[in-house]
């Protein structure tokens, strides 16, 4: 049970009990792009079972930012005419039922000893899938039918655009490579054109029970998404219950110095919307090592500091969410943020969005 107070703390085991019978499995859409969305969908794959026993791939849904244009998906943007097919792949990968050979070498990159050095098998697949299939929403089909993928991704949109941003010097600059590496900080974030959504999802945001929006880097992860036309008015229209997840660190170059409550007052800015009904935090302590080593990169832990004007309609949710990787990642642990939003989804289901049992 999720208690009542303003700062509420929500169990994972919570999740692993059987849910109060209803009329479908929870249909969940996870919005994001980067290393933070392949994490929210990972743990919600390790907790379908508790969700759905059966082979309906409608109750999650990935929407995937398209913006990239650095590393092997830039260059296959600039050279095929295609989407860069990056973040799409890490999202495929992500929702493997059962692991194969094929799912194995998505992520190989191959030698550098040849003209395609650097660019990952799942990328060349999915280029090559855009001409057989006849288009990238074709392309990531099939290719998630083969890997037999427990849900579904789509594109933001199908459309081809940067970003382009305002820094507070007045300076503006497009791509978000060229965002990333003018380490200042961002005034406004931009498409450099107006761009409607990829077909199914505006419908997959209407039909949803909870929607998920983060982690991930604000700037290049999270707002390009929700900049793509309607998405952000469709979420706001939703009867789902949405919930925001607060990264665990700042982003060099992106969020330098933010706490929780920039991230929120920069995603009402972007948007103009009052989007969520709870935040959730981790409350985890971090090791002092791990931090001070991030800190030598820039990065910083994400306070609670200044959140409560962009918290009006939000319950801030708290529960142990973090892991540090054998190389000394940060990163949120995907079986507790998984489980943590199916309490969360759980309890909403119960008493009604923007409540808790």
């Amino acid at each position: 049970m999720l208690s009542p107070l303003s700062r509420t703390v929500v169990s994972a085991e919570a999740s692993r009990r059987p849910a109060d019978a209803a009329p479908h499995a929870p249909r969940f859409v996870a919005i994001g792009g980067g290393t933070g969305l392949p994490i929210v969908l990972d743990g919600l794959r390790q907790a379908a079972g508790v969700l759905t026993s059966d082979d309906r791939t409608d109750w999650l849904t990935a929407v995937v930012t398209v913006m990239d244009d650095g590393g092997s998906s830039g260059r296959l943007r600039e050279s095929l005419g295609m989407l860069p097919p990056g973040d799409i792949r890490n999202c495929l990968a992500a929702l493997v039922r059962t692991p194969s050979t094929l799912s194995s070498v998505l992520h190989y990159r191959l030698p550098s000893h040849n003209g395609l050095a650097g660019h990952a098998i799942g990328n060349l697949l999915l280029a090559a899938l855009t001409s057989t299939e006849g288009d990238f929403a074709g392309a990531v089909r099939a290719l998630g039918a083969q890997m037999d993928i427990c849900g579904r991704v789509l594109p933001a949109t199908l459309e081809s655009v940067h970003l382009k941003a305002r820094f507070d010097d007045g300076t503006e600059v497009l791509g978000e490579t060229a965002i990333t590496a003018r380490r200042g900080r961002i005034r406004q974030l931009m498409l450099e054109r107006a761009v409607s959504p990829a077909p199914e999802v505006i419908e997959a945001i209407a039909a949803a029970d909870l929607i998920v929006v983060g982690p991930g880097s604000l700037y290049t992860s999270i707002l390009p998404n929700l900049l793509v036309n309607d998405v952000a008015h469709g979420i706001s229209r939703s009867a789902a219950t949405k919930v925001y997840v607060a990264n665990l660190m700042t982003q060099p170059g992106e969020t330098d110095g933010y706490a929780l409550g920039d991230h929120l007052r920069a995603l009402r800015e972007h948007t103009g919307l009052d989007l969520f009904d709870y935040v959730l935090v981790n409350r985890a302590p971090i090791p002092a090592a791990a931090v001070a080593d991030y800190a030598t990169d820039g990065a910083r832990l994400v306070g609670l500091r200044d959140e409560a004007p962009y918290t009006d309609r939000a319950r801030i949710v708290t529960a142990d969410l973090v892991t540090v990787t054998s190389s000394g990642e940060i990163r949120h642990d995907p079986s507790a943020l998984g489980f943590a939003l199916v309490a969360l989804a759980a309890s909403c289901r119960r008493v009604g969005p923007g409540r808790v049992a």
